[in-house]
């Protein structure tokens, strides 16, 4: 299964057990983005370090792209 994975959305991204695993699945060659309310550093400079998209706010818009898959924090 997860070898088909090729896009991840996080919800929640900014959270820094969010980020972490975003990081690690950009490592790995996986297409990565996300959404949070609040996006602001440090986590957003960690992401765009990273070259993640952060979008801000939440929205069915969010997932036009139509990720593999959608991780949702809490």
């Amino acid at each position: 299964m997860f070898s088909q994975i090729r896009s991840v959305h996080f919800v929640g991204i900014c959270g820094t057990a969010m980020a972490s695993a975003a990081a690690a699945m950009r490592d790995k060659g996986i297409q990565v983005t996300g959404s949070d309310q609040n996006v602001y550093p440090p986590m957003s400079t960690f992401l765009a370090e990273r070259k993640i998209e952060v979008i801000s706010g939440y929205a069915e818009k969010n997932l036009g792209h139509r990720p593999d898959l959608v991780v949702i924090g809490g």
